[in-house]
């Protein structure tokens, strides 16, 4: 099926708008800073890989951010997880909040520029990733139940079964409402599986049964109006092969790594006390396209703020000459702080 023909046929669907790169249909993952990074979010029929972080605090809620998207534009949902009770993590949705724009207040007393004076009037440089929009989701509060109640949730308990959960996921997506072959009127899938091959996916032959499984699922999307959103803990993986990881990014169209500075050597380091953690992109597919999309920049680190998950532009204070020996106790889970790895490569 053509992309025109693609185009005209899920237009109608809730909260899909074109690419501003290539036209294709996006949706978003329900949180802007990632949609951005990505390249304004996820094309139908494509998978996002979240690599946890070792205490898996923040891939959780990148999760929660794609399903109450779905929530919200009233998409249809399946949920997969081992970790949790299913039924527990979708009442756990943040509720969407409408954006109130921020006022900038003048100038003025003791913060006023006497000598750069005409910087006075000028607006303040925001470094977080993505363009405002109208509504976003506050972590500190919950979705309403009659909201979740008008949504198709579908909540899977596989066992650590990846067969089992291969044909639920086929049995949804067989529905005419989510194949681009079938007619009549189509609506969205957002399939969510958290904390895939954890130790309770570990069974006998677990390394060719979890790529098999991501095969099959991306082939399965692909000719669909669905998005799949996947949270594997990678860093377990060195003690099943050390080559499990680079063959799983290669099956799916985005890859995120999240390294959190919980638990970090340097996590004292008070030059990053404004960060929670770094975001490494490993994997941007073209999709459709001749090109994969860049970034502007792959030097990124992300705040878990009181109400939202901010990923920004990673910067460093000027007056690092004073601070990098200076260490200062790590504050609560509103201001970390730890330091930079060293480059990694990027696999595109």
């Amino acid at each position: 099926m053509s992309l025109q023909q693609r185009r005209k046929l899920v237009a109608s669907i809730e909260g899909c708008r074109p690419s501003i790169h290539n036209g294709q249909l996006m949706v978003s993952t329900g949180n802007s800073s990632l949609d951005h990074i990505i390249g304004g979010g996820m094309p139908l029929g494509t998978i996002l890989l979240i690599e946890e972080d070792k205490y898996n605090s923040y891939a959780k809620v990148l999760s929660r951010y794609f399903l109450a998207e779905g929530a919200f534009r009233q998409h249809s949902l399946l949920l997969a997880t081992e970790e949790d009770n299913p039924g527990d993590f979708v009442r756990k949705l943040p509720q969407v909040v409408e954006e109130v724009p921020e006022k900038v207040a003048s100038v003025g007393g003791e913060d006023e520029m006497r000598i750069a004076w005409r910087y006075n009037d000028l607006p303040r440089v925001s470094l977080e990733q993505g363009a405002k929009r109208d509504y976003h989701f506050d972590l500190s509060k919950s979705m309403p139940a009659e909201v979740l109640n008008a949504c198709d949730i579908t909540c899977e308990e596989c066992n650590g079964d990846f067969d089992m959960l291969e044909r639920k996921i086929a049995q949804k997506l067989n529905e005419n409402c989510f194949r681009l072959s079938a007619e009549g009127e189509k609506k969205l899938l957002r399939i969510c599986i958290n904390s895939l091959g954890s130790p309770l996916w570990w069974t006998s032959g677990f390394e060719g049964k979890i790529l098999r499984f991501m095969t099959l699922l991306r082939s399965l999307l692909r000719d669909t109006t669905a998005v799949g959103m996947v949270t594997v803990p990678t860093h377990l993986f060195r003690y099943v092969n050390e080559n499990l990881l680079p063959r799983m990014r290669n099956l799916v169209d985005y890859a995120v790594e999240i390294e959190s500075f919980t638990g970090a050597e340097g996590e004292t380091n008070a030059m990053y006390r404004e960060y929670h953690g770094l975001i490494h992109i490993h994997r941007i597919a073209a999709v459709d396209t001749l090109a994969h999309y860049r970034p502007e920049t792959f030097d990124l680190a992300f705040k878990l703020r009181r109400k939202k998950f901010v990923v920004e532009k990673l910067h460093l204070p000027p007056d690092i000459a004073e601070l990098s020996d200076t260490l200062v106790p790590r504050p609560g889970i509103s201001c970390g702080t730890s330091v930079v790895p060293g480059a990694r490569a990027l696999d595109f």
